[in-house]
């Protein structure tokens, strides 16, 4: 039996106790809480993807961000606030795109009346907010998810399975960087995105970035025992939030690195990709080329030290081909969410996140805290 509580509210009796065969078939309401994400755009254009969808009501504080889904994206009601979106319409699910800083609370009203909610990456500013969020969503057992635009790229499993069958040995070093010039343009970025450069609100290089990372470290390398950090801003001098930062990782058997920036220019890395991942064991390296349709996986050992070989990767089922997908499928057939969108797993990304966050305040090693008890 999982951690989650066997408490349900009547709406989530009827919807997730039993699955009627109808309801297989039933329209799914959808109400946008927040326009306040880059990827809110894509999200909506997931939703109307999936059939028998309808995206009812969007709500959002600036008027830019209400008229950019009444005028360009046609959802037909549009409120102030959240608060007003979910007190008036008649939803199956909520999607909330709000800063960081705001999950924790959008969660605990989503789930106090019985809603699925689906939160657009990361799940929260705080380690102490992921834990809420967990027990919020547990205690009403309601369906809860975590969007990553790579959530359709099955090389990150794959790449688990690799690593336990020894494809690269004993791993012993990880290696990330993630990033963009997204705080070069700042000034040309909407009102309701300029969170997205103060830290008061959950924004900056660190937190938009290291999830990527920590990601595919939980999943190849396992939880860090402890990190020390260290972020700056290069380009403005007053800037409200990190421009980039750099962490070091401590494992049982091994070391990782963390890199992430909002002013790179261009992608002429090694892969010349938005983000570099890649593990080491003493018999090769496993590097995930990310952004490729199913995202793909190349070994490297001595004998193809620069050409690597090429590990063909299976596409994920419709069903998971999108964090939207997938929260549709849970709707419609009761299932829960696991694996890297669910709420567990991204509390763990969060413990990353936010020892990081703590490192580079402190100038300390900071200890990543152990699993959330159920």
């Amino acid at each position: 039996m999982s951690c989650a509580s066997e408490k349900r509210t009547a709406h989530s009796d009827l919807i997730y106790s039993g699955v009627p065969d109808s309801l297989m078939s039933a329209q799914i309401r959808v109400g946008i809480a927040g326009i306040r994400h880059g990827h809110a755009k894509t999200l909506v254009k997931q939703w109307r993807e999936v059939d028998n969808v309808r995206i009812v009501a969007a709500a959002d504080e600036f008027e830019s961000a209400r008229s950019l889904a009444r005028d360009t994206w046609s959802i037909p009601k549009i409120y102030e606030t959240w608060q007003e979106l979910i007190d008036r319409e008649d939803l199956d699910v909520v999607t909330a795109t709000l800063p960081n800083t705001q999950h924790a609370d959008v969660v605990d009203s989503i789930a106090a009346i019985g809603l699925p909610i689906l939160i657009e990456k990361p799940m929260a500013a705080s380690l102490t907010d992921a834990e809420r969020m967990v027990r919020a969503t547990e205690a009403a057992n309601v369906p809860a998810m975590v969007n990553w635009p790579n959530l359709g790229e099955a090389a990150y499993e794959a790449g688990v399975s690799l690593i336990s069958e020894g494809v690269i040995g004993h791993p012993h070093q990880f290696t990330f960087r993630g990033g963009n010039s997204i705080a070069t343009t700042k000034i040309d970025q909407p009102d309701w995105f300029q969170w997205l450069f103060k830290a008061s609100e959950g924004g900056g290089s660190w937190i938009d970035y290291a999830g990527y990372g920590a990601i595919p470290c939980l999943m190849w390398m396992g939880r860090p025992k402890r990190m020390i950090a260290q972020s700056t801003t290069v380009m403005d001098s007053d800037a409200q939030a990190d421009e980039t930062a750099t962490a070091i990782l401590e494992f049982e058997n091994g070391m990782g690195l963390l890199q992430t920036s909002h002013i790179q220019i261009g992608f002429a890395g090694p892969q010349g990709k938005m983000m570099h991942i890649e593990i080491n064991g003493d018999e090769g390296t496993l590097l995930l080329k990310s952004g490729d349709p199913y995202g793909e996986l190349w070994i490297y050992d001595n004998k193809d030290r620069t050409n690597g070989v090429h590990v063909p990767t299976q596409p994920q089922t419709s069903e998971h081909s999108t964090g939207v997908a997938y929260m549709a499928h849970a709707i419609r057939t009761g299932r829960p969410i696991d694996g890297r969108s669910s709420f567990r797993f991204n509390r763990e990304i969060v413990s990353i996140i936010d020892a990081g966050r703590h490192a580079m305040t402190s100038g300390d090693a900071v200890v990543v805290p152990p699993a959330m008890d159920c």
